[in-house]
């Protein structure tokens, strides 16, 4: 790219973001990057000066976007009462459009492999309308619509980003939400708040809410960087999906390659209608995402994922926000940019 242009190019601005959000405009030295790529420079040389900042957005004939991901999954349950290990085994088959800029539309269909989810522990802290103790009914069905939403995308001004929601969130709950997030350009921090008022799916009908179930959720979060953004910390607090209230600590760790290490741990006071027998509820997981594209017909965008977690409990459970603005936002941020910058010339 940087030979091809004119002689009179003395500068290059590079453009990033992601789902119609600004992510950095990093404008380059022409002649600091040619000496790089002839070894007669370095990625710190062309860093001196680089201007970075907000980016103005993609050029105006935004390009529409459609995206096959194949996720094959594998959650596990250790040490029940009644088994030492309970598993269950999925496929996901995601189709997401953006057909403009801030527009993102999906759907998603579950083929379930195998479980045996009858063996969980489900009444441990058990809530006066089920969260996820019915957990086995969804996995009986061989296949069903996993989600079906549509999100807009914005940036009202530089540091602030916003999401508007509407649809099947995931399994269990679809309905509508909201999601703030205040994101300086060059901080390591950012503050998120998330509002969403869902209804149950049920098992036997998966594109009906069921009316009597709705309830309210939400957190505000506090996410922080380390330095290159490949690990991140978040602090949660707010209203889970059985009317608890309590926190969920997470750390985030992004690999070379794609790889994604994340481990939660959750304390609340415990579901409604439960507190009076039950003290607090801690629950915890971690899961390990692998990008997986064996070649041929299989979509470049397959991964494989596993989850070592509490199932089917009423307690500590988050909604499974499938387009959470933070992890929208990163992969195009200065802390991912600075964290690359040593292998640009890679």
């Amino acid at each position: 790219m940087v030979w091809s242009r004119p002689p009179e190019v003395e500068w290059l601005t590079v453009v990033t973001g992601n789902a119609g959000l600004d992510g950095t405009t990093v404008t380059l030295s022409r002649r600091a990057v040619e000496q790089a790529a002839g070894h007669r420079g370095s990625p710190e040389e062309i860093w001196r000066t680089a201007r970075v900042d907000r980016s103005a957005g993609p050029p105006p004939a935004w390009p529409a976007r459609l995206a096959l991901t194949v996720t094959p999954t594998l959650e596990a349950s250790l040490f029940e009462q009644s088994a030492p290990l309970v598993q269950r085994t999925y496929g996901d088959t995601v189709l997401t459009a953006e057909p403009l800029r801030g527009l993102v539309l999906s759907g998603g269909l579950r083929v379930n492999v195998s479980h045996n989810l009858h063996l969980l522990d489900t009444n441990a802290i058990p809530a006066a309308e089920p969260v996820r103790s019915d957990l086995p009914r969804y996995a009986d069905r061989l296949a069903a619509v996993e989600r079906l939403y549509a999100a807009w995308l914005a940036a009202p001004s530089g540091s602030w980003s916003t999401r508007l929601s509407i649809g099947h969130f995931e399994e269990m709950f679809g309905g509508v939400g909201a999601e703030a997030l205040y994101r300086p350009l060059t901080a390591r921090w950012a503050l998120g708040v998330d509002l969403n008022r869902v209804w149950k799916r049920p098992p036997d009908d998966a594109l009906r809410l069921a009316p009597e179930s709705g309830r309210n959720t939400g957190h505000a979060s506090l996410y922080w960087e380390a330095p290159g953004a490949a690990t991140t910390g978040v602090l949660r607090l707010g209203r889970y999906l059985g009317g608890d209230w309590g926190g969920t600590l997470e750390l985030m760790r992004a690999f070379d390659g794609g790889v994604r290490l994340s481990a939660q741990v959750t304390w609340t006071e415990g579901p409604e209608g439960a507190q009076s027998r039950y003290g607090g509820r801690l629950e915890q997981g971690i899961a390990l995402t692998v990008p997986f594209s064996p070649g041929g017909s299989w979509p470049q965008d397959g991964r494989l994922a596993t989850a070592v977690s509490t199932l089917g409990r009423d307690a500590g459970q988050r909604l499974r926000q499938p387009l959470p603005l933070y992890d929208a936002s990163v992969t195009a941020g200065y802390g991912r940019l600075t964290g690359s910058w040593p292998r640009l010339m890679d």
